[in-house]
């Protein structure tokens, strides 16, 4: 128990909980300043995902606001030696997440104020305008020109460089995720956990964006296994320091980004003071305000001795960007080696059939869509009822717009037709049940989903962006323009129903897909031999 804890009565469970948060901090400041004096000033916070660090190095004197209506108490740990330098620690401990914030944490969205009437009018009236705006950053964004990587000395034969100092502790690998909720990027990066952990590494696993992290529980329970809070207690400007510090005392000989900002920006202070670290990232998409992460990528790129990218148009958006040298960007999809055309169920919807169910799946965000989901819904439903088929839909999915969709789907009276389902669903059961998956969303890398139907016998219907068209023929690809989208999608299904031969051209267009995609590596394949080799000792 802490020292704090003791002294106030408190219920067992809140104890519990203060605790753990307060050995979390001291794990990660202990690291991060293992000579200094530290003392941590504690506070109850309000919010169940940041403890709203602040870090003050050198004597600090006690301020009221330091004494406020939530203060704990604190906590000293001294230095290694009476004269060490202070560092003071201010942590507001996160609570518990509450019953409706596991599912939840962001406020439901809303229009934007001076075209909230708009929006109540016309929905994709609305969606119109949104496009047209992300449209126009999209073409700022390529007239630009600042996806040149950033330049690397090699340094001088006259001063030495640095070496790997001898340890007693198994190589390691440091996994940095943008998050651990869902999504096709978090499924990889923990994909890469438990690859690493199979290759005899250790691992350890940060998260740069302060959530519930839904996911953490998935990892592998494991000792080797060790996900660090840093999202909760560390500022991002600190953690190049606490990088160093963590690698030197655990051998980590590994560092790979999935979409981690600070992890990149950590990656100087490694190539300068550690350069025996392989470094190696993954990314998924390109955004259209600023790049997104291969923008990123890009910057860092000789910084990287692999770039892991899931589809060519990564791996070609490269090339034109910064020209990488050969071999360090690597194609790796997201498939797994057993999922060859040959397996492939038949894909379920026929000609003519009198039953149609309609599946969307993804996070209630502005990237997928969800509005215009529900405008193809509703137009669907239009079109069942003049061809006597009867509709049935499914949404699965959490997020800010959740709200949203359930106004729209009772305004349109689809309320006892479409079912809404939380993030955790069985989704292969459900496709497995599934004719139809819809993404109409407004970008994409390749999305995952795509394959989960195809594996499971649903056909999807996917605006033509990022690289959907890697894995969907042309007939079933519609454009990226809200009405057009709704329209597109719903001419794919009536064509698809109405026309045999048609429908039999896209079956075996998305078979071809999968065994093109199929012939490529996948990224356990690419991934794992380079893991096996730093856990052996052979890289650098």
């Amino acid at each position: 128990m802490s020292q704090f804890a003791s002294l106030k009565p408190a219920e067992p469970a809140t104890v519990t909980h203060l605790d753990a948060c307060i050995a979390e901090a001291r794990r990660i400041y202990e690291t991060l300043f293992p000579t200094q004096t530290l003392h941590f000033v504690v506070f109850m916070g309000h919010s169940p995902i940041s403890a709203s660090p602040e870090v003050i190095e050198g004597t600090h004197i006690p301020r009221p606001v330091d004494l406020g209506p939530d203060y704990l108490g604190t906590i000293t740990r001294p230095g290694h030696h009476p004269d060490a330098p202070e560092v003071t620690i201010r942590l507001a401990l996160p609570r518990p997440p509450l019953p409706g914030e596991l599912k939840q944490t962001e406020a439901p969205w809303q229009p934007i104020r001076r075209l909230g009437a708009l929006f109540r009018a016309s929905p994709m009236a609305y969606e119109v305008v949104r496009y047209q705006a992300e449209m126009l950053r999209k073409r700022r964004t390529e007239a630009r020109h600042d996806k040149a990587a950033l330049p690397l000395g090699e340094g001088s034969a006259l001063f030495p460089r640095p070496k790997a100092p001898d340890s007693d502790r198994r190589p390691a690998i440091l996994i940095g995720m943008h998050w651990l909720e869902l999504g096709g990027a978090e499924k990889l990066g923990m994909d890469t956990v438990h690859w690493a952990l199979k290759a005899g590494l250790r691992v350890f696993v940060v998260a740069s964006v302060p959530a519930i992290q839904r996911l953490a529980d998935r990892l592998p329970d494991h000792p080797d296994v060790t996900f660090i809070r840093l999202d909760q207690y560390l500022p991002a400007p600190l953690w190049p320091r606490y990088v160093e510090k963590l690698a030197l005392a655990e051998n980590i000989r590994a560092v790979h980004i999935h979409h981690c900002v600070p992890l990149y920006e950590s990656l100087p202070m490694l190539r300068m003071r550690l350069p025996w670290i392989t470094t190696i990232d993954s990314t998924h998409i390109i955004e259209y305000a600023n790049g997104g992460y291969p923008r990123i990528s890009g910057v860092w790129s000789n910084y990287l001795d692999m770039q892991h990218v899931i589809s060519k148009e990564l791996a070609d958006y490269f090339q034109r960007a910064v020209q990488p040298p050969a071999g360090r960007v690597v194609l790796g999809r997201m498939l797994d080696r057993n999922d060859d055309a040959a397996s492939l169920p038949p894909l379920r919807l026929q000609p003519g059939q009198k039953t149609l169910h309609v599946s969307f799946v993804g996070r209630m965000y502005y990237q997928k869509r969800p509005v215009i989901v529900v405008a193809i819904l509703r137009a669907l439903d239009a079109w069942a009822q003049k061809n006597g088929v009867t509709l049935t839909g499914t949404m699965v999915g959490e997020g800010p717009f959740e709200a949203t969709v359930t106004r729209l789907l009772r305004r349109h009276g689809l309320g006892g037709k479409i079912t809404q389902m939380p993030g955790n669903t069985d989704v292969p059961a459900l496709l497995g049940r599934s004719d139809i998956l819809l993404l109409p969303s407004n970008n994409e890398g390749l999305a995952l989903v795509c394959y989960e139907a195809v594996a499971q016998g649903c056909i999807p219907i996917s605006t033509r962006v990022g690289s959907q068209d890697e894995v969907l023929p042309e007939g079933l690809l519609v454009p990226l323009a809200p009405f057009a989208s709704v329209k597109g999608t719903v001419a794919a299904v009536d064509r698809m129903w109405r026309d045999a031969d048609f429908m039999t051209r896209q079956k075996d267009g998305l078979a071809a897909a999968w065994a093109r995609l199929s012939a490529d590596p996948t990224a356990e394949e690419v991934l794992t031999p380079l893991y096996r080799r730093i856990a052996a000792g052979e890289v650098r």
